[in-house]
């Protein structure tokens, strides 16, 4: 596998491949009006402290660019090169005006996107400067606009900094009924994959010319039944395994190296992007390794909040049709009717576009060998047997038996309360042991799937409550902390900075409570049992803040809000 020092020197544009190991920044900084916007890149895939790095220096980081660069937002600072940094330039005219534009007169509908930290007071200024009106569709994300224009003035706007890139609008944008919804995009350490850029690296193929890729189901939405949310994924993934050298199983845990882990899950869930609840993000993935490290590379997430449904409103295939496309390294496409188009539509096939894109990363899938028609399997049965309905142990061991379906069998299971694992075999019989539970009711699904990707799923329940336990000397309760001002987990907000409040409580003495951004910005509230946060910086578009209350023996606790600014 390649690692990223490998092809350092090379970033990847939709436009073109720029090698900057023969060009100084002086030699590929363009006429660009104001520009404040840059480009800087590693030796080496940027990390955790990379940002941090960044963060210090005054920067901060608008979108990700393959290979190990990343673009930074508006400064008028000097960047130094250093710590691993080895090149800094910028964004080229010609690198922001897709190739998908129509060869017309006059273009109606295109989409502008803007770096994400530019308010919309700023976009409509720089489209106001060459004559152009934008209207922004209740349907678009935050940093797109659409605007009708000819190609000269698309390439005028795009001598601006501000703009991002500008490709074809899918004339559904406009309408009020649309069933469009909107993609983030493909994830890295370092943030979304900008729309300019061009995925040219997937996983690694293995000795037969297949990349084999793993599965493995976390948490799923209730709201439809487990077995069919599985095989509606799989069938996702499937359609891009019959396209190209691809080959999905399922895999032996999350953390099994080269596997995508599918789960839905709810508002801040352990990665830096939390979800924002019904009606807003549905998903993201996490890109392939060199770029992401191991076990998130690939992941897929599901905002469970979403009123998911297999073939209708919200349909599962769809969505995760395209997710699956980013969790083989694949990225935004310009064309409008691609299935990995920004905006996600129910229904979509792959198109030749999809599929050449997909064989560009892993190559023609090979003719195979004529074959008889397989005998049809058998129905796939699960047993699940009875468990305490209630108990004051803080897990519980499930078993049941298997059978019919075509072998060999995988038996997985999950809890409404976001734990999950896989059972063990042996024969017909399964059994798995140290499933934890949470205080109250406890919802356990278990889910048999078969080589033939049959599925079949049985549910039971147990209520967990905790043992009346007189205090021990020395203990300490546990740490809570709660965020009162603002008052909603998801607030709307027009200014650049924002204060938090809240209370803290319990832990062996606590010492301080911190707040982190999403972007990575940081700093230490004012008290501890009663704090306040003050400043907290806040970009264009989505925020995710979280506190954390500190004790003495440095455990924590953290709340997490969403903080949207206009």
């Amino acid at each position: 596998m390649l690692g990223g020092a490998l092809f350092a020197q090379d970033i990847h544009f939709k436009t073109r491949t720029l090698q900057t190991a023969v060009h100084s920044p002086e030699a590929v900084e363009p006429a660009i009006r104001t520009a404040r916007h840059r480009i800087v890149q590693f030796d080496h895939a940027p990390g955790v402290e990379d940002l941090d790095r960044l963060l210090r220096d005054g920067f901060q980081v608008v979108g990700a660019l393959p290979d190990n660069a990343v673009v930074l937002g508006a400064s008028a600072e000097d960047l130094p090169l250093r710590n691993g940094r080895t090149w800094t330039g910028l964004l080229q005219a010609s690198d922001k005006v897709s190739s998908e534009l129509p060869d017309a007169a006059e273009l109606s509908d295109v989409v502008v996107e803007f770096h994400s930290d530019v308010s919309r007071e700023q976009q409509d200024a720089v489209a106001a400067a060459e004559g152009m009106v934008l209207q922004r569709p209740a349907v678009l994300r935050p940093d797109h606009a659409i605007a009708n224009g000819t190609m000269e003035d698309f390439e005028a706007l795009a001598t601006h900094d501000a703009v991002a890139y500008i490709f074809p609008a899918d004339p559904a944008l406009m309408d009020a009924n649309t069933d469009l919804i909107p993609c983030l995009g493909m994830l890295t350490s370092s943030g979304p994959v900008g729309q300019y850029a061009n995925i040219v690296h997937g996983w690694d193929l293995g000795p037969d010319n297949m990349a084999h890729l793993g599965y493995f189901f976390g948490s799923i939405t209730p709201k439809v039944p487990a077995s069919t949310v599985q095989s509606e994924i799989v069938r996702a993934f499937n359609e891009w395994a019959k396209i190209t050298n691809l080959v999905f199983q399922p895999a032996a845990s999350a953390s099994s190296p080269r596997s995508v882990v599918v789960k839905f899950v709810s508002g801040a869930h352990g990665d830096a992007w939390p979800f924002d609840g019904p009606g807003g993000v549905l998903a993201h993935t996490f890109y392939p390794v060199p770029v992401n490290t191991e076990p998130a590379a690939g992941d897929m997430h599901l905002d469970a909040d979403e009123n998911w449904h297999a073939g209708g409103d919200l349909d599962i295939y769809s969505v995760a049709l395209h997710e699956a496309g980013h969790a083989i390294g694949l990225g935004h496409s310009d064309k409008v009717g691609d299935v990995m188009y920004p905006y996600y539509r129910n229904g979509r096939a792959l198109s030749s576009n999809d599929i050449g894109a997909a064989r560009t990363l892993y190559g023609a899938l090979a003719s195979a060998s004529p074959v008889s028609a397989p005998i049809a399997p058998g129905p796939l049965r699960l047993t699940l047997d009875a468990a305490p309905q209630t108990t004051q142990s803080s897990s519980v061991a499930l078993t049941g038996s298997v059978s019919g379906g075509t072998a060999p069998w995988s038996i997985q299971w999950q809890t409404d309360r976001g734990y999950s694992g896989r059972a063990t075999l042996a024969g017909n019989a399964w059994s798995a042991s140290g499933i934890t539970l949470t205080t109250g009711p406890n919802n356990m699904t278990v889910t048999a799937l078969d080589a033939a990707q049959q599925a079949a799923s049985q549910t039971i329940s147990t209520v967990y409550s905790l043992p009346v336990a007189s205090p021990s000397a020395g203990s300490s309760p546990p740490i809570s902390i709660t965020i009162s001002s603002p008052a909603s987990a998801v607030t709307t907000v027009s200014g650049t900075t924002l204060t938090i409040s809240g209370k803290a409580a319990g832990g062996a003495g606590l010492t301080r409570v911190t707040w982190q951004t999403a972007a990575g910005a940081t700093g230490t509230a004012l008290g501890t049992n009663s704090w306040v946060a003050q400043n907290v910086p806040l970009f264009v578009g989505t925020n995710t803040i979280i506190v954390r209350a500190w004790d003495e023996r440095n455990a924590y606790a953290w709340a997490a809000m969403v903080a949207v600014r206009h």
